[in-house]
């Protein structure tokens, strides 16, 4: 499972198998912030009103808000693997091979996989899948090993024509091949990989897989034969900005409980105010006071609250002109009030800021293996003015000089986006003490992607969207596209690649050992912080405001609910 971006939150993956995550207490409850703030020790893991099927009603729609709509509609592949279509879109149109505790353990979804076995031959780990028979494409089609062959084929960087958004766990594979029977899948890895779960956590059929066109380009539309699962595409309204999906006829499950669900595109100020005046029923990562206030108003509102999975950050384009040498990115961060950045994008929200800053690329602070590696990058401008000094970077006047030319940074300022305008113009203000120009240039929150894949900027803000897989995806944003090339990964924004990282990129992908991993884990986020590839800010607390008879849905660490038992109690 590959870790993805979205504009108006920030986060990363927290979780770990078989962990209970950040310290959080478990509840399932409502609006859990009455009275203190939130911090990421009290948290709850999930708070998703979860009930059983008998006590739900038949029938109804869902609205739901998202970002952008897609202009893409494969998860795998660069451009498209947002937050909202790799996990809200997909939980009700495309496959889900596991699901997740509210720890984080994985479990096997048997309308998918029936089975699933591992063993070791010759040091190499072998996973056998024995396929839900009945599982079938929108087209009617069995979902069988050539699917998984396809896909691995596409995702393991040997084809440099395939633009993935991570090879990580794909390029551990040295085979997919048929076992006894067409829906029985082998798949051989090189050697250990503990996290083979993250990456056969979905899959798509050959047809949109197996060309490196089609894989990049041919989803504009989506496709229903291409898709499976417990919904199915129905209607794109590009007038609307509106996604409609409504109960597959051809799921081989339970019945779904809604009859419909809608996904509209809505900026963050839109969306609170269209659930207050009831327009849609999900106003998710709430992240400022007015919007937190603005859906409270609504009379039948439940606030539900819990950890995520996501961090706030900036990232670094290390191939821009004036970010290309360490020292000056190592300064810039060094100048940066990080803390004074958290305390004013969760202004007014029930979160304690101090316990939800970040030192860490992969653990979140309180989970296993978490170590403030940000020491030599705290806020330190006199630190941060020697250093460009040094660097022969000068004061002249308001802002510094070097060879007649001076040192101007442009931050791409998401539009619509409050977090990415309010850390922009922060930013702006920390530099100009330190003598650094920064330009902030509007960019429209839906030309985000392309700007990241274009890496059009110089410093741009936004969230990485984790997984319960903390360790899995180190090649996916600080990586090469494979080991041993000199290109980088297709999410490494950054587009800095380290032989010190990509040295120790095998071992943390194949360590059984969980204690060596998350230490080998930890010399690589050492190593990310001396690079400045990506500067974390803060970890989220995720608020979900739905209407108080909304049943399966909510806020969650990590727990993922059946979408066909989602639906309005009785």
């Amino acid at each position: 499972m590959r870790k993805t971006l979205t504009t108006a939150v920030a986060a990363l993956a927290v979780g770990s198998l078989a962990l209970t995550g950040c310290g959080q207490k478990n509840q399932s409850g409502g609006d859990q912030n009455k009275g203190d703030k939130a911090t990421s020790a009290s948290a709850p893991l999930a708070a998703l009103n979860i009930k059983p099927r008998d006590q739900i009603k038949d029938g109804g729609t869902l609205r739901l808000a998202i970002g952008p709509l897609p202009t893409g509609w494969n998860p795998l592949q660069v451009d498209n693997n947002t937050a909202d279509l790799a996990t809200t879109i997909w939980n009700f149109i495309g496959a889900q091979n596991f699901y997740y505790t509210e720890d984080g353990t994985p479990k096997a979804n048997p309308d998918y996989i029936e089975s699933a076995k591992v063993d070791t031959k010759d040091g190499k780990q072998v996973v056998t899948l024995h396929l839900n028979p009945k599982a079938k494409w929108n087209s009617g089609r069995v979902i069988d090993y050539t699917d998984y062959q396809a896909m691995w084929k596409a995702c393991n960087g040997q084809n440099d024509k395939f633009l993935p958004a991570t090879t990580d766990g794909f390029n551990q594979i040295t085979s997919v091949e048929k076992g006894d029977k067409d829906t029985d899948v082998v798949i051989t890895f090189k050697n250990t990989y503990p996290d083979w779960t993250s990456t056969m956590s979905t899959v798509i059929p050959k047809e949109g897989s197996s060309d490196p066109d089609v894989f990049n380009a041919g989803w504009k539309k989506p496709n229903p034969d291409w898709f499976t699962g417990p919904f199915i595409p129905t209607k794109v309204d590009q007038a609307s900005k509106t996604l409609t999906v409504k109960r597959n006829d051809k799921w081989w499950g339970e019945k779904s409980k809604l009859d419909t669900v809608t996904f509209k595109q809505m900026e963050d100020a839109a969306k609170t105010k269209a659930f207050a005046n009831k327009e849609i029923d999900v106003a998710d990562t709430i992240i400022t006071k007015d919007g937190y206030q603005t859906a409270k108003k609504r009379d039948d509102a439940d606030m539900r609250a819990a950890g995520s999975l996501q961090w706030r950050h900036f990232t670094f384009n290390a191939e821009s002109a004036n970010l290309s040498d360490k020292t000056v990115r190592q300064a810039i961060v060094k100048g940066i009030n990080r803390p004074a950045i958290a305390k004013s994008d969760l202004a007014g929200l029930p979160i304690q800021a101090d316990s939800v800053m970040l030192g860490n690329h992969f653990f979140m602070p309180g989970q296993p293996g978490y170590k403030d590696n940000s020491e030599e990058f705290k806020y330190d401008p006199k630190a941060a003015e020697k250093q460009l000094d040094d660097a022969g970077w000068k004061k002249q006047g308001d802002y510094r000089v070097k060879d007649g030319k001076t040192l101007m940074i442009n931050y791409a300022q998401l539009t619509g986006v409050p977090t990415s305008e309010n850390e922009g113009a922060l930013f702006k203000q920390d530099m100009a003490k330190i003598g650094v120009k920064v330009n902030l240039v509007n960019t429209p929150s839906d030309s985000f992607t392309q700007t990241l894949s274009s890496h059009s900027f110089d410093v741009i803000a936004f969230a990485w969207n984790g997984t319960p897989y903390p360790m899995a995806n180190v090649r996916q944003i600080y990586g090469a596209s494979a080991e041993g090339s000199k290109k980088p990964s297709q999410s490494n924004f950054s587009q800095l690649i380290d032989p010190e990282i990509e040295k120790r990129i095998p071992s943390i992908d194949a360590e059984s050992d969980v204690s060596k991993r998350r230490e080998l884990t930890n010399q690589a986020d050492r190593i990310i912080w001396d690079n400045v590839m990506t500067l974390p800010l803060y970890r989220r607390i995720s608020f979900t405001a739905v209407p108080k008879n909304l049943a399966n849905y909510g806020a969650a660490t990590f727990q993922t609910v059946h979408a066909e038992n989602i639906g309005f109690q009785k």
